[in-house]
């Protein structure tokens, strides 16, 4: 399966590889460090930049982090800005393919005679608030990445640390170092620091405020810091593997496996405390959430009922019947999404049938992207063309094509004749990638006369499952009619919708758990046994509603269910005040899935004693 997005490329750079050496009096040199999500980011890759010797160019190169950009002889106190975008060509940045806002690099980060490397990330967070993470020259640093793929971070997240610059003050109080350094292509942030060492030993942990919230082990010089030479990056990437975790499984120095865990397209299993991610709401309703986005056919679509079924087949619900085995899908009813969204990383499965929690099931989500074929085939495509009624009647109408190499006059290109402006085409053009684009013109058989299109060229593009297709086209005007200037029309473009290559499945998270019963009054029922749980009312009497015991419900997912307690009928609701004994009464309450939970008490009918009261 491809990766939807390509990893934080993080690895150590030694400073010696980039820059130069030698400064003007009063400057530095300055390297900026760019890391995008997407490789194919990189090409045409330029920045505008500002301050002092410093301006837009393309990017100087890439390394084992994304792109730099060297700027030399910069004026010690110079605050410089840049921006990651890119260029077409020659003609400098295009301005709606920013992969920034404005980055404020601070004035104090250009030091006399040194060469200072600086690392931003794609994401825009406002003019001027993205973060800059500057290497310290004098000692050797670190640059820590932290990634929830649910976005579950603690509120009191953070690092115990020793041996830096800025160390916690003392454990169950974290350092919370970490800023927004970028953010995922599913909106998720990614979490950044860098941190300068002060001592050879110095070492960390990611935790939250003690030990059942550690995200890791120690993190030092056994694992991650290799390189401790002044100006030295190390980098430790870590992925959110749940609390407690503390064998440093989830940490990694090299980008390529922290790519495949924090980055590759996958359903996000669920978090409790948030209520997010993949879970059954109920017995019919499954959320999904993916942890990269994926395009939506819904927004552009004509048939928007069609684009819901598109939609809709991405998913399956099937039962686990272990070993590998899954029974057939559940029917599904409908598929919920955000309909206004051009991408789309949350929905709600509707099934015609519910879940039975007793059971194991499995969503599986697949975009059905088409793969590539292992050998190219050829397609039978067929062009219906209507014309314009001042079109000669000898004219030779033929197709300026991609396919024909540009060249109308080629024989294969010439269309046949109907009638006087009715034409048709038949050719076969051939295709082996998921998807090709294909463009052409109609021509009266050379380019001095061609179809009179406001810009550009029809476009079709062919999916490598098709083996036959039809299209019809309508000729509104010529390019040489005295008219012209006035009836230019757009090019056709039948691109049809190409889906995210997405796919991943996850066991539905279903609610086992039945509802908690705690009763609040009478204080001898904390922490009795049912059969301790005893309440006298006395004999003879109207019963006195006062005495029944007070309680309280809670359910893991439904919340507050006090109110939805009752007694149910049969032996366990009976209750007879004109005759001693003990009476069992049954409190019982059902949760969303159908959990059950009853509680037993004993109201015990008791005779005044001779002597009392009658």
């Amino acid at each position: 399966m491809k990766k939807v997005l390509l990893a934080l490329f993080l690895a150590s750079v030694a400073f010696v590889t980039v820059g130069i050496t030698s400064f003007a009096a009063g400057t530095g040199n300055l390297v900026v460090h760019f890391q995008a999500w997407e490789e194919e980011s990189y090409d045409s890759l330029g920045s505008w930049a500002w301050g002092d010797t410093v301006s837009g160019k393309l990017k100087n190169g890439l390394d084992d982090f994304g792109a730099y950009w060297e700027y030399n002889d910069v004026a010690v106190g110079t605050e410089v800005g840049f921006i990651a975008v890119t260029w077409l060509g020659t003609e400098g940045p295009d301005w709606n393919a920013k992969l920034t806002d404005d980055i404020i690099i601070p004035s104090d980060t250009i030091i006399e005679g040194e060469t200072v490397h600086v690392y931003v990330f794609e994401g825009k967070q406002g003019n001027g608030n993205a973060p800059v993470y500057v290497a310290d020259p004098s000692t050797f640093n670190l640059m820590l990445v932290y990634y929830d793929p649910a976005g579950a971070y603690e509120e009191t997240l953070g690092v115990h640390n020793w041996g830096w610059t800025n160390d916690a003050e003392a454990w169950a109080t974290p350092n919370q170092i970490f800023s927004a350094a970028g953010y995922s292509e599913a909106g998720i942030e990614v979490k950044g620091a860098m941190l300068h060492a002060v001592e050879d030993w110095a070492g960390l942990l990611i935790y939250a405020g003690d030990d059942a919230s550690k995200h890791t082990g120690d993190l030092n010089d056994t694992n991650v810091i290799t390189d401790k030479t002044p100006g030295a990056v190390n980098f430790a990437y870590v992925v959110n593997g749940g609390a407690g975790l503390t064998d440093n499984s989830n940490v990694f120095t090299t980008a390529s496996e922290f790519a495949d865990v924090a980055f590759t397209f996958k359903l996000l299993a669920f978090n409790l405390d948030e209520m997010s991610g993949t879970y059954a709401v109920d017995p019919k309703t499954i959320v999904v959430r993916t942890s990269s986005s994926v395009e939506s056919p819904y927004p552009l679509a004509e048939n928007k009922e069609e684009a819901e079924e598109i939609i809709k087949g991405w998913f399956k619900v099937r039962e686990n019947l272990g070993d590998g085995n899954f029974g057939d899908p559940l029917l599904i009813e409908r598929v919920d999404f955000a309909k206004s969204n051009t991408t789309l990383n949350s929905f709600v499965v509707i099934l015609e049938e519910g879940l039975d929690n007793t059971k194991n099931y499995e969503v599986f989500f697949d975009t059905m992207h088409p793969e590539d074929l292992a050998e190219a085939k050829e397609v039978e495509v067929t062009i219906n063309v209507q014309l314009p009624s001042n079109t000669p009647s000898d004219a030779t109408i033929s197709l300026g094509a991609s396919f024909g190499g540009w060249n109308p006059a080629e024989p294969t290109m010439q269309a046949t004749k109907i009638s006087n402006t009715e034409y048709t085409i038949t050719f076969k053009v051939s295709v082996q990638s998921a998807y090709t684009t294909f463009e052409y013109k109609w021509t009266q058989g050379s380019w001095d006369i061609g179809e009179n299109l406001s810009s550009g060229n029809r476009v079709f593009v062919l999916e490598n499952t098709k083996n036959s297709i039809v299209y019809e086209d309508v000729v509104s005007a010529w390019d040489n009619d005295s008219d012209a200037a006035d009836t230019k029309y757009p090019a056709t473009n039948r691109s049809p919708f190409i889906p995210t290559d997405a796919e991943a499945s996850l066991a539905v998270n279903m609610d086992t758990d039945a509802p908690v019963l705690t009763f609040i009054s009478p204080l001898s029922f904390l922490g009795a046994d049912d059969e301790n749980r005893v309440i006298e009312i006395p004999w003879g009497q109207p019963f006195d509603f006062n005495l029944f015991p007070r309680y309280a419900v809670s359910d893991d997912r439904d919340g507050d269910l006090t109110s939805f307690v009752f007694v149910p009928k049969g032996d366990f609701s009976v209750l007879d005040t004109s005759a001693e004994g003990d009476y069992t009464i049954m409190l019982e309450v059902h949760d969303n899935w159908g959990n059950v939970t009853q509680v037993t008490f004993i109201f015990r009918v008791v005779k005044p004693q001779e002597g009392g009261q009658s």
